[in-house]
């Protein structure tokens, strides 16, 4: 929300539904803007998941008292980790090298984002299952990892 929503002005909102009747936005235009916005992170390292609690570990998939296990995943770079786990909608990681940087979660209806402390470590409370992936963005490369399902 802009400073311009928080405090409307009748003449902008006259102004906007003019413009919006007169000369619309064409639905070409707004689908190829979309497109271009996933241009602003092509330059993203990938980060290959190289360990999924869920496929990796032979052992048992319920624990004490019949409750699902928490799953454990691990993404890596040349640069760098990603280090998860995910539990009834509570995910928790760390990220290495140890920095405080910007972690955002993706996900289809929006993005969470919050800083990790100096150790790299961060936590997102109440995350949708679906599909999600994670980006990292400090003094070095942008690292998101693939694309996965909780």
């Amino acid at each position: 929300m802009t400073a311009i929503d928080e405090h409307p002005d009748p003449t902008l909102d006259l102004l906007r539904a003019t413009a919006s009747r007169v000369d619309p936005v064409p639905d070409a235009l707004v689908t190829m803007a979309k497109e271009s916005f996933t241009w602003r992170t092509i330059d993203a390292e990938l980060a290959e998941l190289v360990f999924d609690s869920l496929v990796d570990e032979v052992v048992g998939v319920r624990g004490a008292g019949g409750r699902e296990q928490a799953r454990s995943m691990s993404f890596e770079t040349a640069g760098g980790a990603i280090e998860i786990e995910v539990d009834r909608g509570r995910l928790v990681g760390q990220v290495a090298p140890a920095a405080a940087v910007l972690v955002e979660l993706r996900h289809p209806s929006g993005t969470i984002a919050d800083h990790s402390d100096v150790v790299g470590r961060f936590r997102f409370d109440g995350v949708p299952t679906g599909p999600v992936r994670i980006t990292v963005s400090g003094e070095g490369p942008t690292i998101s990892t693939e694309w996965f399902v909780i």
